[in-house]
């Protein structure tokens, strides 16, 4: 009977232990699965930590930055137009120099040509007005030779007395005509060699 009561003993106490160590192998179970879930946590920031070191997060610029930068390039798109204006206005000027210096090229050959033609002209007038002397002083020339034969016949008829009243009249006025006519060229030959002079102080 003793010896019941000491087994009945012993068994209550191995159940007690056995719970005991149930309870222990629940509490170091949770503290093994807290443990591995603080590990793994671990493990999840520490590799965000180095996916933020890789793709870094660009931080947006300050607006004050910003505004610098449009400024700036708002002034270097102005400069460029200015100087973009600036070379339009000079390639202008050297096309209007370039069209003025064509212009007064094409009107210093048109005055060329011109000269040119007036030196031809005149020229033709200066060998029309020397044949016109030469024209001149052989009429002069034949009309003295005529008012030479002229005076001859009237003193041979005269030196005969062979002239009457009215052939002596008629003689005296031919001979005057013929002297008039040589007057006559005579001024035509001045004026013939004042437009030789003329023209040879053009040529």
């Amino acid at each position: 009977m003793q010896m019941v009561s000491i087994f009945s003993l012993s068994l209550h106490s191995i159940r007690k232990l056995n719970n005991l160590t149930d309870m222990k192998l629940h509490t170091l179970t949770l503290f093994a699965g807290l443990f591995v879930a603080q590990v793994s946590f671990a493990q999840v920031d520490e590799m965000g930590t180095m996916t933020d070191t890789t793709t870094p997060v660009v931080a947006p610029a300050p607006v004050e930055a910003t505004q610098a930068q449009s400024q700036a390039e708002l002034k270097a798109q102005k400069e460029q137009l200015k100087a973009q204006q600036k070379l339009q206005k000079e390639q202008e000027k050297a096309v209007k120099a370039e069209q003025k210096a064509a212009k007064e090229q094409e009107k210093a050959a048109k005055e060329q040509q011109k000269a040119a033609a007036r030196a031809q002209k005149n020229q033709e007038r200066l060998s029309k007005a020397n044949s016109e002397v030469s024209k001149i002083e052989a009429k002069i020339t034949k009309a003295k030779t005529d008012l030479a034969k002229e005076q001859n016949k009237y003193n041979l008829k005269k030196a005969k007395g062979a002239l009457s009243p009215q052939d002596d009249a008629k003689f005296k006025g031919r001979i005057l005509n013929k002297e008039q006519k040589i007057n006559s060229l005579n001024l035509d030959l001045i004026k013939a060699k004042e437009k030789v002079n003329k023209y040879q102080m053009a040529t």
